[in-house]
């Protein structure tokens, strides 16, 4: 799944800003460089000055849910 990575402001960077080389932002190409709150790589942010800004979701550790369920 990708998004836009306002839509996923909570991700944060792995320590270190692993896989996050790039011009101008991460490139992307280096496998997943953002985490959820409890420390767990989950996506790959793409936003060089290359190409188009996105957050590609690892689909083995994210799934999409109904918010209004868990309400």
């Amino acid at each position: 799944m990708v998004v836009h990575p306002n839509d996923v402001a909570g991700l944060r960077p792995l320590p270190d800003y692993a896989n996050t080389s790039g011009c101008c932002g991460p490139r992307g190409t280096e496998g997943p460089n953002r985490a959820c709150l409890c420390g767990t790589p989950v996506a790959t942010l793409a936003a060089d000055c290359f190409g188009p800004h996105e957050v590609h979701l690892d689909p083995v550790r994210v799934h999409a849910s109904d918010s209004d369920q868990q309400r």
